[in-house]
Formats: C-alpha cells, sequence, structure tokens
C-alpha cells in the first residue's frame, strides 16, 4: 500500500541497466511520463515522479564542468601574473580546451563515457597540461628574445626541451597506467574513468605542445 499526495497509489521502481547511460534513460523515461499522462488525463489517474537518482548525478557533473572551467580561468590568470604577455597566455589559453576536446576521442575509443570519474580526472590533468606548452613557449619566446629568426627559435626552442617535457609526461601517465589492468574491479573502474581521462589528456597536451604551440609562435614571431 502506498499514497502519494493523500491519494492511494502503486508504486513502481525502475532499475536501470548496467551498461545503461543513467542520465539520458532517465530523460527518455520522464518523456514518455509525459506521453502517458495526457492519455491517462481523461481517467484522472497521474504518474507521478517521486524520486530520480540521476538528477543527484546531473547536477554533480554539471558542478564537475563548472569547477574545472572556473579552474582553467584561475590557471590563465596566474601564466597573466607571472608572464605578462599577452600573446603567451592567448596561445596557452587556446590549448587548454583544444587537449580536452582531443582527448574526447580517446573515451570514445575505450568506450567510456562522460561521468562523474572521467571529468574528475580531467580537472586534475587542467593543470598539469598547461606545463608542457609553458615550458616550450617560454623556450622560443627566450630564443627569439636574443635575436634569433622566427624560424630557427621556433625549431631550436622545440627541439631543446622535448626530451624534457616528454620524460615529464610520461612519469605521470605512468602512475596512472597499473590501474587499468587492476583485476579488482572497484580499483579497475576508478583507474579506467580517471585514469584514462588524465593518460589521454596529458598524451595530447604533449602533442598540443609539440605541434600546435610552435606553429602558433611561429605565426605570431613572423608577423
Amino acid at each position: 500500500y502506498s499514497r502519494v499526495n493523500g491519494l492511494d497509489a502503486v508504486t513502481v521502481t525502475l532499475v536501470n541497466d548496467n551498461q545503461a547511460n543513467l542520465i539520458n534513460l532517465s530523460h527518455k523515461a520522464i518523456d514518455q511520463v509525459a506521453k502517458l499522462n495526457k492519455d491517462l488525463k481523461s481517467t484522472g489517474i497521474e504518474i507521478v515522479v517521486q524520486n530520480n537518482s540521476a538528477e543527484l548525478m546531473e547536477n554533480n557533473i554539471n558542478q564537475i564542468i563548472n569547477l574545472a572551467i572556473t579552474g582553467g580561468i584561475l590557471a590563465v590568470l596566474i601564466l597573466w601574473f607571472f608572464l605578462r604577455n599577452i600573446r603567451l597566455v592567448t596561445i596557452i589559453a587556446i590549448s587548454i580546451p583544444v587537449s580536452v576536446y582531443a582527448a574526447f576521442n580517446f573515451f570514445y575509443a575505450y568506450n567510456i563515457s562522460i561521468n562523474s570519474l572521467t571529468l574528475v580526472g580531467m580537472a586534475l590533468a587542467i593543470g598539469m597540461l598547461v606545463d608542457n606548452s609553458v615550458v616550450v613557449l617560454e623556450n622560443i619566446y627566450r630564443l627569439a628574445g636574443t635575436g634569433k629568426d622566427p624560424e630557427t627559435a621556433v625549431k631550436q626552442g622545440t627541439t631543446e626541451v622535448w626530451r624534457s617535457i616528454l620524460a615529464s609526461t610520461l612519469t605521470t601517465v605512468i602512475v596512472f597506467l597499473p590501474f587499468i589492468f587492476s583485476s579488482n574491479f572497484l580499483i579497475k573502474l576508478m583507474g579506467k574513468n580517471i585514469g584514462v581521462s588524465i593518460i589521454s589528456t596529458l598524451l595530447v597536451s604533449l602533442s598540443v605542445a609539440l605541434l600546435f604551440i610552435p606553429m602558433a609562435t611561429y605565426f605570431l614571431l613572423s608577423r
């Protein structure tokens, strides 16, 4: 026996499949409830959603996204405080969304959805992915300041530091790699989501630092 809003009711619990996307499933179920309520309106029967666990998950994901964006903006502001060069900061600011969106391809490859764990991993990686770009960019501008032409400054500046940023990135990536191959279900789940998000974002940031940053810097220096 159950009562809702003082009226007799039949309570039905919908349980999602383990492989289903809970948020998408929730939206589809609510749309279906709205259609059923239109058909049942003449009978005086109404379907009421009393509890929706996807709402809490969706709110958490939105909050993580907002915090990650705020963290990215703060990282750019800190770079501006130390570098005091709007062109340098602009290039690095562009590299952040480029790295994040490119990392989504790894999610698709490993069949990972955008959830709380993957977003937390990306939020952690945002601060680290800026490091590679800063090292390459700063070294190129240092050489350009000594009077070298843009092409030489870009080539030499990137060549001098690529081993260092490669080693720095790999040492961070290798820490999360064992989590992916763990036999424990919970650790494997966390490692697959957080590990893949951090590893993919950092690897893409390495490519951005060695390819996008030199090209963008050459374009600015040549102008």
